[in-house]
């Protein structure tokens, strides 16, 4: 305790205030590094396990070049006429050297695990 009182409280406050104070790397947009079928089919299994569904479909765009990802909604039955249900959007980005896809209407982010991206 006499340690305590020897320091003056403004440097205890900064002290406790900084070391409970972690701050990590800012995310950046990224793309895949390979668009293979191997790699697009880990694609779509991440992308279906975030949109809870059993398989999705991809939008066109070249994923080596665009952190955009677009999935498209379940064509109509055979009793719809026109859909009016919109495409997903997901962003591919890395933190570090992690890579991950944020969904954009919820902010949630889905881990890609192996799946190896680049900075754009």
């Amino acid at each position: 305790m006499r340690f305590f009182r020897k320091l003056p409280l403004p440097h205890l406050l900064c002290a406790v205030l900084l070391g409970g104070c972690q701050t990590s790397a800012p995310a950046a947009p990224a793309a895949l590094s390979s668009t293979d079928p191997e790699t697009m089919a880990a694609l779509q299994g991440v992308l279906a396990s975030a949109m809870s569904t059993a398989s999705v479909k991809i939008g066109p765009g070249d994923l080596t070049a665009s952190s955009t990802i677009s999935v498209l909604p379940p064509p109509p039955g055979p009793y719809e006429g026109r859909s009016v249900a919109k495409p997903t959007l997901f962003d591919i980005m890395m933190r570090g050297e992690r890579c991950f896809v944020v969904r954009r209407d919820t902010g949630e982010e889905f881990s890609l695990g192996d799946i190896g991206c680049k900075l754009l």
